[in-house]
């Protein structure tokens, strides 16, 4: 299958010279207008109708394809839906024929396509590849995936989650830690017909690390590129790793793998945070152990930060580093261990952009752990969603709850579900003033938000966790927006 960068990029501009341009976006942009000192009277109208091709990315088995690193025997189940239409929030999806399909890149289908919405599509790999998920006319609009392991015992104990999500030029993913036994793995997928140059560079509490094994590394066409994050540094105890690509937009997820001595310590998925801002917020936060926020400034200026958590009742201060100051360029984790064991929403606001994210544990003395990590997310726009396939290997029903987050105000939104048997439920639900409420969803097999009034920002994640006689394993996916509508954009032409 032969994907160009245009057919994934969320905006793609095509300039015909002299004659018209064309913006083409998944979610409807604003109206673009072009300079010019003799303007000529051929303006035309703009229009937005539904998307008719979508593309989400996959990283694969995250602990395979190192080259000189032995392979782990942990493989993922991907899976992947389209929302319900009454979940489009009043968009229509289009008419023609569609599928919705799973491609094992560079090629080949992971799993017989679907043609229904609201039906998931699953399939297992074991092969160190990336997948490309996508969706077409009717199936286009609306598409969500997600990828998951399970391992039950041994070193590599952990469960874990991916949302599978749109490439970019240029992410900010926190993950990882600097104790021994602690190893951070970047994988890196590109949809493109032509290879793609990566620069990575790691920050941590003393600013940026440079190095040349950070510089340049390859991707592939149609391809993945699994890194070790320890050959740039593996003494950081606060890595944020902060990801740009030259020559066309890849996938980047950060996973985290930690033997803490004998024991395993768990493992997750990363993925990027929102695009540095001066407010971030941080949804599906379950603090059960020891916890941290991590904070950092991409820019050269001191950030004063104050952080607070959103609970059912409203803000609160953080008990202790609710505000602080951090140097440009360098990285900060503030200890959350005492926050109340209900999922709440994190918000961190700064009078510089920063980045944010949060890691969870949760581990019984002289027994295995496990850890989840949540990023922030900008607010969803239109609706957001997940597949909720348990993964490979679980024995009974993975037990999770949706935590959504308001901001700014209160929010009321709609939760819709689908069950195995692919029957609908609508729950409406209504979030106060900066807090957070939430959903049991243990027993669907896909669910997806939107909101239906107020003015508030929401934002929303899952919470999956599994017990057995070793503890429990616990991982968080925070959701974004899907793919809706496409713009065309008319222009006036610029005669000279």
């Amino acid at each position: 299958m032969n994907i160009t960068v245009s057919g994934i990029v969320r905006t793609c501009l095509v300039a015909a010279a002299g004659v018209g341009i064309v913006v083409a976006a998944m979610h409807s942009q604003g109206a673009l207008a072009v300079a010019s000192t003799k303007p000529v009277d051929t303006a035309t109208a703009s229009a937005n109708g539904p998307v008719r091709s979508s593309s989400l990315l996959c990283p694969g088995p995250e602990l395979k394809g190192i080259k000189g690193v032995a392979d782990l025997g942990v493989g993922v189940r991907v899976a992947a839906a389209a929302a319900p239409v009454r979940a489009l929030t009043g968009s229509a999806p289009a008419t023609a024929p569609g599928k919705l399909s799973l491609t094992q890149m560079p090629q080949g289908s992971l799993a017989p396509d679907v043609t229904s919405r609201g039906a998931d599509l699953v399939g297992d790999l074991t092969t160190p590849n990336g997948v490309l998920v996508s969706g077409t006319e009717s199936m286009a609009a609306g598409v969500a995936a997600a990828q998951s392991w399970l391992v039950p015992s041994g070193d590599q104990r952990s469960f874990g989650t991916a949302a599978c999500g749109p490439p970019g030029a240029e992410f900010w993913i926190m993950a990882g830690g600097g104790a021994p036994g602690r190893q951070e793995r970047l994988l890196l997928t590109n949809p493109g017909g032509n290879s793609v140059s990566v620069d990575v560079t790691l920050y941590g509490a003393k600013g940026a690390v440079a190095s040349p094994n950070g510089k340049g590394i390859v991707v592939p066409a149609h391809g993945r590129t699994a890194f070790l994050l320890d050959s740039i540094n593996g003494d950081l105890a606060t890595p944020v790793v902060h990801v740009v690509a030259d020559g066309g937009v890849v996938g980047a997820v950060v996973n985290d793998l930690w033997l803490d001595g004998t024991r395993a310590g768990g493992s997750d998925d990363a993925l990027p945070t929102a695009a540095p801002s001066r407010d971030q917020v941080i949804p599906a936060v379950t603090v059960g152990g020891q916890s941290v926020l991590r904070v950092a400034v991409p820019g050269s200026n001191e950030a004063v930060v104050q952080a607070r958590v959103l609970t059912a009742q409203g803000p609160r201060a953080l008990p202790t580093g609710g505000v602080i100051r951090i140097d440009g360029g360098t990285v900060r984790d503030i200890d959350i261990s005492a926050l109340p064991g209900n999922a709440v929403g994190l918000q961190v606001r700064a009078d510089v952009p920063i980045v944010a994210a949060a890691m969870v544990t949760r581990a019984v003395p002289g027994k295995p752990g496990d850890f989840a990590w949540t990023s922030s997310t900008p607010p969803i726009t239109g609706v957001a969603g997940m597949p909720l396939a348990d993964p490979a290997g679980a024995l009974t029903p993975v037990r999770r709850f949706l935590s959504l987050t308001s901001s700014g105000d209160s929010a009321g939104v709609e939760v819709v579900t689908v069950d195995a048997k692919g029957v609908e439920t609508s729950l409406r639900q209504t979030i106060g003033v900066d807090a957070t409420a939430g959903v049991d969803v243990t027993f669907a097999r896909s669910v997806w938000v939107h909101r239906v009034s107020g003015k508030g920002e929401v934002r929303a994640g899952v919470i999956a966790w599994l017990d057995d006689a070793q503890g429990r394993l616990i991982t968080t996916t925070p959701l974004h927006d899907a793919a809706l509508r496409t713009s065309t954009v008319g222009l006036r032409e610029v005669a000279q």
